[in-house]
């Protein structure tokens, strides 16, 4: 409940923030959209209102996550429809258009435009409309019947262009609207969700241009105004349904998920423990006889996921002889979730034997008292969290006091973070158990006290398969032992193993309650973050730059500060992320990598499984599809020709029961061949709605795979690439029409390398990965993309319109930045409005002079590269080529004290290359 009360929360926000931050204040000022925006507003309010109620309420029951359901689906359709006119305002900005303003009333042209509008409704009412709006509420006959009625009176202006002159692109609208109803199917193609004409050549095109022209999306005010009131009905009896039931409901008594937690003590359960004799014996070794034996206190801490095997370790530690007869006192404390430091040391000081004559004090004295003489033991077992330092310092005072040499304390934690923070010795961090020993406990669990047989070893194969799957978790195997050993016959172990039964066990010892625990300790924006980035295949290598270009396209990262900046955030929360243990960090080839246990990227997927699924050859026949889902990945990992097309034919299936139109993010990942490329593009031709889109090893061309691509108008975040024989392909036009769109991977795009001319139209783009660098260089009137981070190659070229030194002016986010070609800049007014002083973010500037110049002015030069002066905080910088007979003067005072030292043939961080 917890999980789709927030989701929803999440949804109706982003619904808001276009009206909220100001961006719609042009259609709310039209004197027809204008109301239908307020109305909207206002019901999400309402909607946010009773969420934010519902937060503080005891509520649970199927019925009641169903409703919450209904509202967070009415309140995406909401956040599709208002980012459609978002888009349609940035398109008449760029387009002299003006579909966004109001219109002066009683004009006859106005009229016959408005016309246009109604006409095109009652076109796609009748049925004659070629394509209908993808992310639209579905809506009954009833709906219907009334637009009808409605349309009559509903005359809206459309927009035109702002000259008075007549243009092919907006016919005249009484041609439109008296011909024939035929007529009216060919010429009414543009909605309120936008496509692109046909020619009925099957490839999309403007309507009179040639083909190599970016398609003309249309805007139809009508539409929208009826999507607008159909929404609003949508969202009014479900709010006036929860507000009621929530007055009969109780305030939230229950404090938090550490009512769950089982409370653990020094005594196992476990019989015998697999796989940990070696570790167990070096720990008790140190501790009795070892290195540990001479200092005065150590904090040794024991890390790992949930049900790793940390507490049984301890356990068995605690209770071994050898232990019991070194340390005086020995305390077991289980600290789990809620840490409150004087209840911790009262609990503490009970375990502590009483001194004669000690004196009354507070807990700290008595149990300084308590321990002064004496070498002692103490555990503190599933620590979550110290609220600071100063708490953890103050709980060490009273035991490093004591006089005898040797005591300890073990402590054991899923955080790194915590483990790093008390350790007075390097942690042991457990993995899963090898997989000799984790078959040995498997058989333990699932036959108990029977012995393992021959008439048993048919289930091995699938008990093997089932064992890798749980990657060494003690726990996870507990939980699935329990289960097969229910029926030992082929059949059922085969359905635990298709089925991944053991996601679904609840009882708090079973492995996914334990690993939950770690998901709910996190605040929301860190669990999204976590669970969309289970769209990625398991045992994935994930780069920092990925998650975060795909946590940008899901809209999920938000400033707090005025000063943060999207990859700050990224960052922290990806930190966040490794230090609570759901990321490892580990080095491939010489490159940071994240990598996520199988059982946690489980955990990922069955969290969301209402909003988010990961389709592969293993589990496409036998996963539950929920009609919520707007998140899909897909994953081509099998060579096997049989499997493939068995693959495929599942594939075809999902056409009639995944709701493509509702999609907001499609991966795909591993190698296609032109079949598959074929049942994606026959299964996807109505995702409209996507705002992240992952295709690459494409075969063909994206517009074949996607029909509509053009029409993709959400869109966040493009990765797009082609086999590596595909030399042929051409870029989409259409990429230049995505307003939206933050972030442009073409790292795999081994197709033809010629941008759209227009791509500057892309304002809120951030992040541009190309194939290679120089592709930056032919971005034309690059100065428009002021959100852009990284232009790694910039051709200073006077001559040509679009590529003067003037474009790098408002460019004040980069981080990285090449200037060439600086021969061409002649005088200190050119270089000036580069402004790179102002660049507070750049950390990597190259300023290069070709080398091959037929001539060299020194003096010109040398006046140049002083109008050149980056902030002082840039971290590398590599000059080349300079004909200066000296260094600029800004190279030294403060911005050499940040760069060190001078080198003359390598780029190093914190370094200048002078070539």
């Amino acid at each position: 409940m917890l999980v789709a009360l927030s989701a929803a929360q999440w949804v109706v926000g982003k619904a808001l923030a276009p009206i909220a931050d100001g961006l719609l204040e042009a259609w709310g000022a039209t004197e027809n959209l204008g109301p239908n925006i307020e109305a909207l507003r206002m019901e999400l309010l309402l909607v946010k209102a009773t969420l934010e109620l519902t937060g503080g309420k005891q509520i649970q029951g199927q019925a009641m996550e169903e409703l919450l359901g209904k509202l967070q689906h009415s309140a995406h359709c909401a956040e599709d429809l208002l980012d459609e006119l978002d888009y349609f305002r940035i398109h008449d900005d760029l387009h002299g258009m003006y579909d966004a303003a109001d219109h002066a009333k009683g004009c006859v042209h106005d009229f016959c435009l408005n016309a246009r509008h109604t006409a095109k409704t009652v076109g796609k009412l009748v049925g004659l409309s070629t394509r209908s709006s993808a992310s639209s509420p579905a809506c009954d006959p009833g709906e219907v019947q009334a637009a009808r009625q409605r349309v009559s009176c509903c005359v809206w202006p459309h927009g035109r262009q702002r000259s008075c002159s007549n243009s092919s692109l907006a016919p005249n609208a009484n041609q439109e609207v008296s011909g024939c109803m035929p007529k009216l199917g060919k010429l009414l193609l543009c909605s309120s969700s936008p496509h692109v004409c046909d020619d009925h050549s099957g490839q999309p095109t403007l309507r009179g241009a040639s083909q190599k022209e970016t398609p003309v999306l249309g805007f139809n005010r009508v539409d929208v105004s009826e999507r607008m009131k159909c929404i609003v009905e949508q969202l009014q009896p479900v709010r006036t349904e929860v507000t009621k039931i929530l007055q009969s409901c109780d305030r939230m008594t229950v404090p938090d998920i550490s009512v769950s937690r089982p409370i653990t003590t020094g005594q196992s359960t476990e019989q015998k423990l697999y796989g940990r004799d070696h570790i167990m014996h070096t720990i008790i070794h140190y501790m009795t006889k070892g290195k540990y034996c001479s200092k005065d206190l150590t904090v040794l801490p024991i890390v790992g996921p949930g049900g790793i095997g940390k507490t049984t370790l301890v356990q068995y530690i605690y209770r071994n002889q050898q232990v019991q007869n070194h340390f005086q006192v020995l305390i077991w404390v289980c600290v789990s979730l809620s840490l409150n430091l004087s209840k911790l040391l009262d609990e503490i000081n009970t375990y502590i034997p009483r001194d004669e004559g000690e004196k009354v004090g507070k807990v700290e004295e008595l149990i300084e008292q308590r321990l002064k003489s004496k070498r002692f033991l103490l555990v503190l077992d599933d620590v979550w969290e110290f609220n600071n330092g100063d708490d953890w310092k103050r709980l060490l005072l009273p035991f490093k006091a004591s006089q005898e040499k040797g005591s300890m304390i073990l402590l054991t934690t899923r955080f790194p973070a915590i483990a790093n923070m008390g350790k007075t010795a390097d942690y042991i961090e457990l993995e899963g158990l090898k997989s000799k020993e984790f078959r040995k406990l498997f058989l333990s669990f699932v036959f108990v006290d029977e012995p393992f047989t021959s008439d048993h070893s048919f289930l091995l194969e699938t008990g093997d398969k089932i064992m890798e799957k749980l990657k060494g978790s003690p726990l996870a195997e507990k939980t699935v032992g329990a289960l097969l050993r229910k029926n030992l016959n082929l059949r059922h172990w085969r359905r635990v193993l298709e089925s991944k039964e053991w996601e679904r066990q609840t009882g708090v010892n079973d492995i996914m309650s334990a690993l939950k625990l770690s998901y709910y300790y996190l605040p929301f924006h860190q669990r999204q973050c976590f669970s969309y980035s289970a769209l990625f295949p398991e045992d994935y290598k994930y780069s920092s730059t990925e998650l975060i270009n795909l946590w940008i396209g899901l809209d999920i990262l938000q400033p707090c500060g005025q000063n943060q900046t999207l990859e700050d955030i990224g960052l922290s929360n990806l930190n966040d992320l490794v230090t609570y243990g759901f990321f490892k960090e580990e080095k491939t080839n010489g490159r940071l990598r994240y990598v996520m246990h199988d059982l946690l990227h489980d955990l990922a997927l069955h969290m969301g499984s209402h909003e988010y699924i990961s389709l592969h050859r293993s589990n496409v026949g036998s996963v539950q599809i929920k009609p919520s889902i707007r998140h899909l990945s897909i994953i081509i990992d099998d060579d096997d020709t049989l499997s493939q097309e068995n693959f495929k034919g599942q594939l075809r299936k999902l056409k009639t029961i995944l709701k493509v139109k509702q999609l907001h993010s499609l991966m795909l990942f591993g190698e296609m061949d032109e079949s598959f490329a074929s049942i994606l593009s026959d299964l996807f031709m109505e995702a409209n709605g996507l705002r992240v889109l992952r295709l690459v090893n494409m075969p063909t061309s994206v517009e074949f795979m996607l029909h509509n691509f053009s029409a993709l108008v959400h869109l966040r975040y493009l990765c797009l690439g082609t086999k590596k024989y595909g030399k042929e392909m051409q870029l989409p036009l259409a990429i230049s029409r995505f307003y939206h769109l933050r972030v442009l991977d073409l790292g795999s795009w081994y197709g033809c390398h010629d941008l759209p001319r227009d791509l500057s139209k892309l304002a809120k783009l951030c992040r541009f990965y190309t194939p290679s660098d120089e592709l930056h260089s032919n971005i034309y009137n690059v100065g428009k993309l002021r959100l852009l981070e990284e232009l790694k190659v910039f051709r200073v070229n006077k001559e040509r319109e679009g590529f003067e030194t003037k474009q790098l002016e408002h460019l004040t986010e980069l981080r990285e930045l090449g200037i060439y070609n600086l021969e061409n800049i002649h005088t200190k007014e050119e270089a000036t409005k580069a402004k790179l002083i102002e660049k507070n973010y750049l950390e990597r500037l190259t300023l290069d002079w070709d080398s091959k110049r037929s001539n060299s002015k020194p003096c010109v030069e040398a006046v140049v590269i002083e109008s050149l002066q980056p902030h002082r905080y840039v971290q590398e910088l590599c000059i080349r080529g300079h004909g200066g007979s000296s260094c600029p003067t800004w190279l030294g005072d403060k911005l050499l004290l940040k760069l060190f030292n001078l080198f003359s043939s390598l780029v190093f961080p914190g370094t200048v290359c002078l070539l």
